[in-house]
């Protein structure tokens, strides 16, 4: 139940109470009047919250020198996101969604490599690792923008999204249901509860169950289990442990992609993509599924997590958390579909197993204070964390006896099984097994100092020493191979926060990044020779709220540069080299405005140009000049509510735009821009929140992401429809 509802109520009590006693009193006298004032949530800019995913500092948004945007689970309901990748779109900037291969890869600022962490710990070094999950275990998602290694080491080029759990509140006990039933037979069910455990202790447990169909497309479904839970201590007035196990199971059937047809043979047409070569989206095709019937796309995993925080004066806190993450997963599917002539489908195999296991520890202290008469905040810490990896993969070879057997019909395919024939995966890297060990060591310290009352210089330094060993079995070649190397990465922030007034702040900072070339887990002995990649950005910005207009906006220029990236030497085309680089530079304006007691608008809008600087590809062909694949350069969300007076009912709207974008590095397949709209009603009947939801409106066809490989892309689903009931007691 909302906070505001339940100030508005216990007033409203004390008020009949005073004026019952007042009845029966023979003094007569006249109480004052009491004006109740709540406050809604106006969306994600939450200037005055603390974001620990921008700070260790405990710096609000409005102190913090960075773009910061906060997703709260009120917002995530009201909007009807189920899932990460919905929830994360109606982010300024932010676009995506990824293959589902590697679910919740989105791009921001012209980057696609980002780092995702839940509760502030990362999860791995690599994007493939995520999963799709639901959003109700979350409290919040925070967003931070551009380059950030020296909050969390490598990776963190466009930015950094931290999944926040419900966490246990003794002060906010109670229990939340919810169910919901939508198109294709799609449901949720979930609960949750919290509360006091002894004396001073709490707990809080959620459980979410999410099987949607993904639109009309055949055997394209996903199917989530996820529970968290929390256990917070007082050890005594001084010492705190929290701890938490949290347990994730999804089974999907998915789809990777609806091929592009030479527009000679279209019959049904459509302006999903345009490209060079006169290729369409065939709507004849967009409800077929080329994978294989007996796919498995699927993960367990289990995570243990330990936090103790020690008050050692009124000035120093001591914090230590250990992190335990053990998962499985496995991609069994045909990925790959390629459109040939006159009717026919290419096809692929892949089988990809992994078991991983991951520890991670961070211990770090915090001094609130002064130093030399003035306000000062400070942490140092250190991290540890070491991440074994293991993997089968499994790759069909290409061949035209392999095509033969794997090629389908494309207008009435019968997919079949998986077909584990050794014959077809033949060739070297087809067939082996690869194992992947990373120690990370780090050193971090933060600082921010208040020069003046309205002037804080925001600093931070972090060094990075990452080590891996690899190992890869050939089982085609007989081979065996065994390699390593060391990176050493440092990262620093600067910025500077100037409070024009109570109300109005403006922020300058630069921050530099390190990403590897390749992922971590996977890195080849050609890349391991490579330095890592370097990223760095400046950033101006601007932040209000009018509390008499109730408004609020936000606004950033920013300009990243990503230098070492991999390229050809000009001289050798054959030779590969790192000396690429791509930047991009641009605007992103959020704002949310209440006019009138019962409207609410909110919206965001982000332009940016992304560009490849310096790139040379094989045929030392130059894509100097293009765009990076899939980074639209223009995405706008809108959100409107309005409550009724007369009744407890309100109505809802949601419309994004997202511009071009290209699937390849030539440009030459542009999936093309697209607006769509969202619109719900819903109606209070206590204890019961009644939704009724309708996304993408109009029904309309679109691409969202790039498949495979450049010969599909990713369809979106179409109009669907959704009832729900969310439960508060």
């Amino acid at each position: 139940m909302n906070k505001p509802f339940l100030r508005t109520a216990a007033a409203l009590a004390a008020l009949a109470t005073l004026q019952s006693v007042s009845a029966q009193t023979t003094e007569e006298k006249q109480l004052p009047a009491i004006q109740v004032q709540g406050s809604r949530d106006l969306g994600t800019i939450k200037l005055d919250e603390a974001s620990g995913t921008a700070s260790r500092l405990g710096l609000t948004v409005r102190e913090t020198p960075a773009s910061v945007e906060i997703l709260s689970q009120d917002v995530i309901q009201e909007r009807g996101a189920r899932t990460f990748t919905e929830a994360l779109r109606g982010a300024s900037g932010i676009s995506g969604g990824g293959a589902p291969s590697s679910p919740t890869t989105l791009s921001t600022r012209g980057f696609t490599t980002l780092t995702y962490l839940y509760d502030g710990t990362r999860s791995s070094g690599a994007g493939f690792t995520n999963r799709v999950q639901d959003t109700w275990n979350y409290d919040r998602i925070e967003i931070l923008k551009g380059p950030a290694s020296v909050l969390f080491g490598d990776g963190a080029i466009g930015g950094v999204i931290n999944f926040i759990t419900k966490r246990p509140d003794r002060a906010n006990p109670g229990a939340e249901a919810l169910v919901s039933y939508g198109s294709h037979g799609s449901y949720r069910t979930a609960v949750g509860k919290g509360g006091a455990l002894g004396e001073s202790g709490a707990y809080r447990f959620d459980y979410s169950r999410n099987e949607t169909k993904v639109g009309t497309i055949a055997n394209n479904r996903e199917k989530l289990d996820h529970f968290t839970s929390g256990v917070s201590l007082a050890l005594s007035s001084a010492l705190k442990l929290d701890l938490s196990f949290d347990y994730l199971r999804d089974d999907n059937k998915v789809y990777y992609g609806t091929p592009l047809i030479p527009g000679a043979l279209a019959t049904q047409p459509t302006g999903v993509v345009s490209t060079s070569d006169g290729r369409v989206i065939d709507r004849r095709l967009a409800g077929l599924n080329y994978n294989v019937s007996d796919q498995d796309n699927s993960s367990e995993t289990m995570w243990w997590r330990a936090r103790l925080t020690a008050k050692l004066t009124p000035e120093w806190t001591l914090r230590n958390e250990l992190s335990i993450n053990q998962a499985d997963r496995t991609f069994l599917s045909s990925e790959s579909a390629v459109f040939v002539a006159p009717n026919l489908i290419n096809r692929d195999q892949t089988l990809i197993t992994h078991d991983q296991k991951s520890i991670f520890n961070r211990l770090d202290a915090s001094h609130v204070g002064k130093i030399g008469g003035l306000s000062n905040r400070f942490t140092i810490g250190a991290e540890i964390s070491k991440s074994d990896f293991d993997s089968l993969r499994r790759f069909s070879n290409g061949s035209a006896s392999t095509n033969n057997v794997l090629r389908v019909n494309a207008f009435n395919p019968n997919v079949g099984v998986f077909n584990y024939n050794p014959a077809l995966s033949t060739g070297a890297g087809n067939r082996t097994d690869v194992t992947s060990d990373t120690k990370t060591a780090s050193v971090f310290v933060e600082d921010a100092l208040k020069l003046t009352d309205a002037f804080t210089l925001v600093g931070g330094l972090r060094h990075d020493h990452i080590n891996i060993k690899r190992t890869i079995r050939d089982l085609n070649a007989n081979t065996f191979s065994s390699f390593g190397t060391s990176y050493g990465s440092n990262a620093v922030r600067l910025g500077a926060v100037y409070d024009l007034s109570k109300d109005s702040t403006v922020y300058a900072q630069y921050t530099n990044a390190a990403t590897p070339v390749g992922s971590l887990f996977l890195l080849s002995s050609a890349n391991a020779a490579f330095p890592l990649s370097r990223g760095k950005q400046v950033e101006v910005g601007f932040k209000q709220s009018l509390p008499e207009q109730r408004f609020e906006w936000t606004a950033a220029l920013y300009q990243i540069e990503l230098g070492n990236v991999l390229s050809r030497d000009p001289a050798n085309p054959g030779v590969t080299i790192n000396n690429g680089q791509q930047s991009s530079r641009g605007i992103e304006l959020s704002a949310a405005w209440r006019p009138t007691r019962q409207l609410t608008l909110a919206g965001n809008v982000a332009a940016l140009r992304a560009r490849f600087d310096t790139l040379i590809e094989a045929g030392n062909v130059s894509r100097v000049g293009n765009v990076p694949t899939n980074v639209p350069e223009r995405v706008m969300n809108l959100f409107a509510t309005y409550k009724l007076e007369s009744m407890p009912m309100e109505l809802g709207a949601a419309v994004n735009r997202t511009g071009k974008m290209y699937t390849d590095t030539a440009n030459t397949i542009q999936i093309n821009g697209y607006t769509t709209a969202d619109a719900w009603v819903s109606y209070r009947l206590k204890p019961a929140l009644l939704t009724f939801r309708v996304r993408n409106l109009a029904d309309k066809l679109y691409a969202s992401y790039t498949g495979r490989s450049t010969s599909q892309v990713l369809l979106a689903p179409g109009r669907t429809f959704e009832v729900a009931a969310k439960f508060d007691f």
